[in-house]
């Protein structure tokens, strides 16, 4: 990611859902095994998933990344401006106390002195959203270019996330059959994991797999974000050494072995019937 200037948030990231990336490369995944369904569990695999969905930044610029993630109570406001405005706050009500219960940290929904801004708007008025809410940086004018929806967020001095706005074009999404992917990526990314990587499946992370709904590797990738073992600031090198513990502490709680189950628990998926 570029780095936003903001006076009092210092450091943004930009990001985009959609049909594909700004900034990964397209790489063959491996053949499937008969251990397909649990190929992701091992400690070696979870490790490189964590670092290309939350260590990895736009253009190559990696070396300087540090781990964000939310630390002040997360407060979510809605703007709600075009389509079915009451299917679509629920959706956002469930995907947001979705997220809330594994990563553990409480989301309110507001109307006022929010931290994360969700517009639900028309295709046509995404630019205009962005420019007021994001600013005009090159990364942003790219996601927009290129994105089905997109979201950014910024950190303070100590790499903590101190807001966050996701803008989804309700049109031109249910038009390609991707508003609830939007609205489960999108959310998922500004708790801190911003990146989409080939590398990472089966994720909704990966643009080139199925999976509109976390899955149980999402699931343990927002687990370890919010594990008490790692803190925002980290480097590379720190979150690499903090790991293990995280993957250990998740292990012996059963939260990797039963993730495609626990993942499931008050989702939006079930919620959908799906």
């Amino acid at each position: 990611m570029i780095p936003l200037r903001h006076p009092l948030l210092p450091r943004a990231r930009t990001f985009k859902g959609g049909l594909m990336s700004l900034w990964s490369l397209v790489l063959l995944l491996p053949p499937l095994s008969l251990h397909a369904a649990d190929h992701w569990q091992s400690d070696a695999y979870l490790t490189q998933s964590f670092f290309e969905v939350a260590m990895k930044q736009e253009y190559g610029h990696e070396q300087n990344v540090r781990f964000s993630r939310w630390q002040q109570p997360i407060r979510l406001r809605l703007i709600n401006e075009f389509g079915d405005k009451p299917l679509q706050a629920e959706v956002v009500k469930i995907q947001s106390q979705h997220l809330a219960s594994i990563i553990g940290r409480p989301i309110t929904l507001v109307n006022d002195n929010a931290n994360i801004t969700l517009i639900m708007t028309q295709h046509s008025q995404m630019a205009s959203w962005a420019k007021r809410t994001m600013g005009q940086d090159a990364s942003i004018k790219m996601a927009l270019k290129e994105g089905l929806c997109i979201a950014n967020f910024a950190t303070n001095a100590r790499y903590e996330i101190a807001r966050a706005t996701v803008i989804i074009p309700v049109d031109y999404s249910r038009a390609k059959g991707r508003f609830l992917d939007c609205v489960v990526e999108e959310l998922t990314q500004v708790m801190g994991l911003p990146n989409d990587s080939d590398k990472v499946f089966p994720s909704i992370f990966n643009d080139n797999s199925i999976d509109s709904f976390p899955t149980g590797l999402d699931y343990v990738l927002l687990k370890l974000a919010y594990h008490p073992a790692l803190h925002p600031g980290m480097t590379a090198a720190e979150v690499h050494a903090a790991l293990p513990e995280a993957i250990k502490a998740l292990r012996a709680h059963r939260e990797i072995a039963q993730a495609n189950q626990r993942v499931q628990v008050n989702s939006l998926k079930r919620w959908a019937g799906l």
